[in-house]
């Protein structure tokens, strides 16, 4: 027998497109995370046949649910289930049931067994069985979600390859965040569906961030009705998470972020200009007394973030007076104190916070409890994040590093800011002995969707589990067959691909903002906006080709797919409506020359391109409005629709003055010119028969520094360009002595 093994720090491989079942060396499995340790070899394990599970009675439903479902996917009945007696923590798939289970080592004499987890696991494949093991009830699911993977993404038809796998996490808590007070509130399915991923990509903590949509009942007021997260489906949150290994991890802003409860007249007194609740009044403890005692009850995971991030304008309200006397962070750190043992004392929670505003007073560092945890943050793509990490690492603090998915306000997210951002931040954490990861999402414009969330917080799954050990390109290669089941790696090199947009120049970083510019109307040369489009489109079309293909091969998550594709095709409008526009531009400068009924084909043409793209527009807008619905609560929906909206109006307009002119056309009247349907190319880049008409001459404002002369003389000039223009009347210029 010979066996190839494979470490992921210790290889490299080129990126290809593999299908299902070609994995000729331990790299080319596709597994997210990868495991620590693969031995690969000769041989297969039938899938076809009549089988058995056995499997420990506390883990019978669950498990035998997941291999059940990715049996069925493949085209497998789902095995006879039994009960395994005398080893709860193990499992066998076999076609001959009852022999005697191994007792094998799930770590190697590299990994001492002292450092063992209840996470880590062995699986084991070989002609006859698959065995699953892991060192406690987390370690056998974990093993469970690894050889769904393998049914999933590496099957040799119905047949999986002979293999031994020995894995553990890097990282203690591995953690996912969503964003439900930018606007977008989850519904219930869709925390659930944000569970069954996570732990299938091993994750162990989902968190949410919460300013003001949930609803409260001592303040009903604060949460809007179709738009917050309920005690009750959190309550059931927390319940179906529990079976996958997955926490819930709460959260209440507790200090900055706070104005969308201060906007209210009954909460107004509370506020720092505003923004900050003020640590000034009693009041302000009052409310997060009770604000706290209505979620803390129903989350059995021993921490609780209460944020306190960004607190700008503290010591310029109520609290100005304070702030003179002991300064700004002597203020935040005496706020601090009082919520970590308002948490603590009344509520039961270790505290959690982010780590911002303390880090910019660390001569106060001190004064914050020691078992706090602390939360780093940062997002950018450096190089190195240690600047944000010792102080605390140093200190005696246990910490999280917090990097995120870069989807906040943008198109899509900067998948390529992701993947430094996380796998550096990671990388430094677990460096310096961080116990976890928490991998933001926010969506700071309310202009967001859940399904593209998904390529990042798997690259977070995968370095917190590997410690930042996996090169992206490996992972891109393996993680579209892992969440789709995809045959090839349409899914990872789409996102190469679109990661390259968001450093387009003229794309302003693929914000959303850039999508609703109005740049139909050409605002600059022909030349650069052609050229701008064509780049962008080259990128982004055989984006969406990836794409399709990935879905149209999906075997399981193929809705995730939508909101990339949505995303992709805002992208491609963009490029598409700037050539377009300079099309009808050009197209209505001729025909505004031509005249007549030669103008008619020219308006004709030009409106069916304003109308193209309005429809476009339109049917963009219905997709955004279908996924929102389909994963979020109502709440905050209108907000895009009217962007949508009014962006429609916008061509709806054009195309009513096009169709006007062409009345005109048709009357023999002359055409408005170009300029007034603000379809004028810049004189640089066309070429004019008919000068434009100047209405009024537009004063000029020059002021230098230095003495001038006064000069009162009008003039005219003549100059041409294939034909005599006739002499323009040119503007005064009144220049005046200072």
């Amino acid at each position: 027998m010979t066996c190839r093994s494979y470490l992921p720090a210790a290889i490299m491989f080129v990126a290809s497109s593999v299908a299902v079942g070609s994995a000729d060396d331990a790299s080319d499995l596709r597994l997210v995370p990868f495991p620590k340790r693969v031995e690969l070899q000769e041989g297969t394990f039938p899938l076809e046949g009549k089988l058995v599970l056995e499997v420990p009675a506390g883990a019978a439903a669950v498990v035998s649910q997941l291999i059940g479902e990715e049996l069925k996917r493949c085209g497998v009945a789902m095995p006879e289930v039994r009960r395994l007696k005398d080893h709860p923590h193990s499992l066998r798939l076999s076609a001959k049931p009852g022999g005697t289970m191994p007792k094998l080592p799930i770590r190697d004499r590299s990994s001492p067994e002292d450092k063992s987890t209840p996470e880590d696991y062995r699986l084991s494949v070989t002609a006859d069985e698959i065995v699953c093991r892991g060192a406690g009830d987390a370690g056998l699911f974990y093993a469970v979600q690894t050889l769904c993977q393998l049914i999933r993404a590496n099957r040799h038809g119905k047949a999986l390859p002979c293999l031994t796998i020995r894995d553990w996490p890097s990282l203690r808590w591995r953690c996912f965040q969503d964003d439900l007070t930018r606007g977008p509130s989850s519904t219930l399915d869709t925390l659930k569906l944000h569970v069954d991923l996570g732990a299938g990509l091993k994750m162990n903590l989902l968190t949410y961030y919460m300013e003001y949509q949930y609803a409260f009942k001592k303040h009903p007021v604060i949460g809007p009705k179709d738009g917050s997260l309920t005690p009750e489906d959190l309550a059931a949150l927390v319940k179906y998470a529990k079976p996958q290994y997955v926490d819930i991890l709460g959260n209440q802003q507790s200090f900055g972020h706070f104005e969308d409860i201060l906007r209210h007249p009954q909460y107004a007194h509370l506020g720092e200009r505003g923004y900050v609740l003020t640590p000034a009044n009693e009041e302000s403890y009052e409310l997060l007394d009770d604000l706290y005692s209505e979620v803390c009850p129903l989350l059995p995971f021993e921490m609780f973030n209460v944020c306190c991030d960004e607190t700008w304008g503290l010591g310029t309200g109520p609290s100005k007076q304070l702030a003179e006397k002991i300064g700004v962070g002597g203020v935040y750190v005496q706020h601090i104190r009082r919520v970590h043992d308002l948490l603590k004392d009344k509520h039961g929670k270790r505290m959690m916070m982010w780590g911002d505003i303390i880090l910019k007073h660390p001569d106060k560092l001190d004064q914050i409890p020691k078992d706090t945890v602390m939360l780093t943050w940062g997002y950018g793509g450096r190089e190195s994040f240690e600047d944000q990490i010792i102080p605390f690492a140093k200190s005696g603090y246990e910490f999280f590093v917090c990097p995120g998915i870069s989807n906040w306000s943008r198109i899509l997210p900067d998948f390529g800011t992701t993947t430094t951002n996380i796998q550096n931040f990671v990388r430094d954490g677990a460096k310096h002995g961080t116990i976890g990861m928490l991998n933001t999402a926010w969506e700071d414009d309310g202009e967001a969707l859940q399904g593209y969330k998904w390529h990042g917080y798997a690259w977070g799954a995968e370095c917190a589990w590997n410690a930042s050990t996996t090169k992206p390109e490996d992972f891109n290669r393996r993680v579209g067959a892992v969440l789709f089941g995809e045959k090839g790696d349409h899914f990872g090199r789409a996102i190469e691909l679109l990661a390259k947009t968001h450093r387009l120049p003229g794309m302003h970083g693929m914000n959303n903002r850039r999508f609703w510019q109005d740049d139909f109307k050409p605002a600059g040369k022909a030349a650069s906006v052609k050229a701008s489009a064509e780049r962008l489109l080259a990128i982004v079309q055989p984006a969406i080709e990836h794409l399709e293909t990935c879905k149209k091969e999906a075997a399981v998550n193929a809705e995730l797919l939508d909101s990339f594709l949505l995303g992709a095709r805002r992208m491609e409008l963009i490029g598409q409506r700037m050539l377009d526009g300079l099309e009808v531009a050009g197209l209505y400068t001729k025909a505004y020359d031509t005249g007549g009924k030669g103008a008619l084909p020219l308006l004709d043409k030009a409106e069916a391109l304003v109308r193209k793209d309005r429809d476009a527009l339109e049917a963009l807008g219905k997709e955004f409005q279908r996924l929102w619905l389909a994963e979020s609560k109502p709440y905050a929906l209108d907000r895009t629709v009217k962007r949508y909206a009014a962006a429609v109006k916008r061509y709806d307009d054009l195309a009513k003055q096009l169709a006007d002119a062409r009345k005109q056309a048709e009357a023999g009247k002359p055409l408005p010119p170009p300029e007034k349907l603000g379809l004028a190319l810049p004189e640089s880049c066309s070429r004019r028969t008919r000068p434009p008409a100047i209405s009024s001459p537009t004063p000029v404002c020059w002021k230098p520094n230095r003495p001038r002369f006064q000069a009162t003389t009008r003039f005219s000039a003549t100059t041409g360009c294939g034909f005599i223009f006739s002499p323009l009347r040119l503007p005064v210029f009144q220049l005046t002595r200072e």
